[in-house]
């Protein structure tokens, strides 16, 4: 069944958040960047139309090492790992993982660092040794040839014509000549690669949306096979959450058809999760009970939201709900709404509302507590939670339920005057009754009738 499946295609990922701006003033000692770049050699044999999916993934991937990522066009990726050493226990701890990561993909990059992000690009691009101070940064730049900076070809050749091929060539020309040749952008790139002009850089900022599809290579309506697809990109779901430290709620799986419109199926759990349990137990009921109108050729998954991880730690005093009971109390709710529709699965909430048949309501998003929490009346706490559908007159309700006796008030009464705004005004008095037998009645008199109604029991 395995060999049936074709692989995943590529993270698609999307930050539409506005982008956060971070400056290098200098070289600073709490400053230092790792840069990532394909090789000059690479350069020129490779074009490879998925490398630019790879390098966008291999940037999610940089997450996890650092916040502070910024992408270098054309084919460069820069990373501040100063603040990330301790975690990680030194720079060549750090460089030892992007580098088997970099191998494990099979992706043609260098990796060098320097105390200035373009310096660290432009060491990374010729393939050159870390250098981490101020003034060996400067002699290694001056060795390196024009190619690392990625000027436009016009600028390389011009200075080519003049026997410019290096960058200490360049160093040495007088600053406004050189600016007046190549531009007043490349003279910039100079200062910015030695420290000695802030360099902004635009953050790449976490993903909002993930999305996954594989084709089948043979349209089926198998079950189990379709399942086996969801499973894989599942997989990669919690890896790539776990590797952003985020968790997400909402699901969307699609089964595509060759000619018919494609069968989506939304899965919205009870709290956010990062378990592959959690996301695959109600899509396998969800799966079990789907029809699908024709047989399908591929399957996608897509995940509109991801919000940080929140790990909740132990407390000292903790009288509510263990975590590992609410979770296993959200994954039974989830499987119940995959057996049946999402609506017939819901709490009850209190509202501000004092007319005791208005004061429960449903409550679809069960993802924040209880709701229960709110109390609008002194008197709460002695109502019955057993209403009638709707309030009956005593008699009639003394003898639906078979009572035997005389009714007696306990307590009471509880006055309530509201409804006027929405034209369902009432005016009651409630109290607590009981019967000759010991039943605990919830009663009232209307106020302009004076009848008296039964409108809750006790149990």
């Amino acid at each position: 069944m395995a060999e049936v499946l074709k692989s995943a295609l590529p993270l698609s990922c999307e930050a539409r958040k506005p982008p956060r701006i971070h400056a290098t003033a200098g070289i600073r000692r709490e400053a230092l960047w790792i840069g990532i770049a394909l090789s000059l050699a690479a350069r020129e044999v490779i074009a490879d139309p998925a490398l630019e999916n790879s390098f966008r993934s291999l940037a999610a991937w940089c997450h996890q090492l650092t916040s502070k990522l910024s992408i270098a066009p054309p084919d460069g990726l820069l990373l501040e790992v100063q603040g990330s050493l301790k975690l990680f226990g030194g720079l060549e701890a750090i460089k030892c993982k992007l580098v088997d990561e970099i191998r494990n993909r099979n992706l043609p990059f260098n990796v060098s660092t320097a105390p200035t992000p373009l310096g660290a690009l432009w060491l990374a691009r010729h393939g050159s040794v870390d250098i981490l101070d101020a003034d060996g940064l400067r002699r290694r730049l001056c060795e390196l040839p024009l190619e690392v900076t990625a000027w436009p070809d016009s600028v390389i050749a011009l200075f080519a014509d003049m026997g410019v091929s290096r960058i200490g060539d360049c160093l040495r020309l007088p600053r406004h000549g050189f600016a007046r040749r190549a531009g007043l952008e490349c003279r910039e790139d100079l200062d910015k690669a030695l420290g000695e002009r802030v360099d902004p850089r635009i953050e790449l900022g976490m993903p909002e949306s993930l999305e996954w599809e594989i084709d089948l290579a043979l349209e089926s309506t198998n079950r189990a096979l379709l399942l086996q697809a969801v499973e894989r990109m599942l997989d990669r779901l919690v890896v790539d959450l776990r590797r952003l430290q985020c968790q997400t709620q909402e699901l969307e799986i699609g089964f595509y058809h060759r000619k018919r419109p494609a069968t989506v199926k939304h899965l919205r759990l009870v709290q956010p999760a990062i378990e592959k349990a959690r996301f695959l137990q109600p899509l396998s009921v969800q799966l079990e009970y789907m029809s699908l109108p024709a047989p399908v050729i591929g399957v996608s998954l897509r995940v509109p939201a991801i919000e940080a991880l929140n790990i909740e730690a132990p407390k000292l005093f903790d009288c509510g709900v263990p975590a590992a009971d609410r979770s296993s109390q959200a994954g039974l709710i989830e499987c119940l709404r995959g057996r049946l529709r999402p609506e017939e699965v819901f709490g009850l909430a209190v509202k501000a509302e004092h007319r005791p048949e208005k004061v429960w309501v449903k409550r679809i998003d069960l993802s924040s507590g209880t709701g229960l929490h709110e109390e609008l009346s002194p008197w709460a706490h002695r109502r019955p939670l057993w209403l009638l559908p709707a309030p009956l007159p005593l008699a009639d309700g003394i003898a639906r339920f078979r009572y035997q006796g005389r009714v007696q008030a306990l307590m009471g009464p509880e006055r309530i005057q509201s409804g006027w705004w929405d034209g369902e005004d009432v005016g009651r008095d409630y109290y607590t009754a009981a019967t000759e037998a010991g039943e605990r009645l919830w009663v009232y008199r209307d106020r302009l009738s004076r009848a008296w109604y039964l409108h809750g029991i006790f149990g």
